[in-house]
């Protein structure tokens, strides 16, 4: 094998990746080296490791060279791959949704949660903001039976939804739903028995303070309310209390202004409220009840 030869196979390629992310502080170098790598080959991460050998041709190292460069100037892996987890499941992603969190799976449990308090009788939930579709997917696949509206004001986010719909083969559980949450309410919502959204939180004072992975490349609309980060909460509380059969409403929390968001609870007619926090003890979820 010449030298050059040797610069061009899977474990070199990945060794000088890897150092190349290091020095412009990209974070977990290897494991972002490996993903794209993976993902221009079409092959498993583990495979890379049963074909460290394996040359590169000059297209496969072109198209792997794009992305290197594209994560280097901080735009997210996620949308990169195209793909990612959430709640073990997978999901395709592209710039019109946010890339699913890890702090969003607490919300998601505490949904699941609920299931003992319906017996046998299978509600309706309701996905305020569905993005990604992430929330009502995993739902759906996760309580069999559960009756899912899923809406958005991104019709281009609607169609990332429905395809994870499909990948998870939960499409005939979920319907979803063109809205704006601030204009009049879909018809047949005064069924629903449970709300839950991941509402854009962030304030306009925080945006130029996030993260340029997340300001520069996810979409501004699922992530600020272009004012104070309340607006979607108001709204949804508001709607709580209108809604004859709604029993529950879970809310993704800011993680900056928590406190803000529950001094609102005063204008909503619920009979009890509780907090969920994360494993750092941070506020992650508004449950109400009435």
């Amino acid at each position: 094998m010449s030298s050059q030869n040797h610069n061009q196979t899977i474990l070199a390629i990945l060794n000088l990746t890897s150092e190349y992310f290091k020095k412009h502080a990209v974070e977990n170098p290897r494991l972002n080296a490996e993903r794209l790598l993976a993902h221009v080959l079409k092959i498993d991460r583990l495979q890379l490791y049963l074909q460290f050998d394996r040359i590169l041709d000059k297209n496969e190292l072109a198209d792997y060279r794009v992305l290197v460069k594209r994560r280097v100037e901080r735009e997210p892996l996620q949308y990169l791959t195209g793909e990612t987890e959430f709640m073990g499941l997978p999901f395709k992603v592209n710039s019109s949704v946010l890339i699913p969190r890890p702090e969003t799976e607490i919300l998601v449990q505490a949904v699941l949660e609920l299931k003992d308090r319906f017996g046998k009788r299978t509600p309706m939930l309701w996905d305020i903001g569905t993005g990604s579709g992430c929330i009502a997917v995993s739902l759906a696949y996760l309580w069999p039976g559960l009756q899912v509206r899923a809406s958005d004001i991104s019709m281009d986010a609607i169609a990332v939804a429905e395809q994870n719909a499909r990948v998870n083969r939960v499409e005939n559980s979920i319907r979803f739903l063109y809205h704006d949450i601030f204009q009049a309410e879909p018809v047949d919502m005064d069924e629903v028995d449970i709300i839950v959204s991941n509402p854009p939180y962030i304030s306009k004072d925080e945006i130029l303070k996030l993260d340029r992975e997340i300001r520069d490349y996810e979409p501004m609309i699922a992530l600020t309310d272009a004012g104070d980060g309340t607006a979607f909460y108001r709204r949804i509380m508001e709607m709580f209390g209108s809604f004859p059969n709604c029993k529950f409403v879970l809310l993704e929390l800011s993680g900056t202004q928590p406190g803000l968001i529950k001094s609102l609870l005063k204008h909503c007619s619920i009979n009890q409220f509780s907090i969920i926090r994360d494993l750092n003890g941070h506020e992650r979820v508004l449950k109400l009840e009435k």
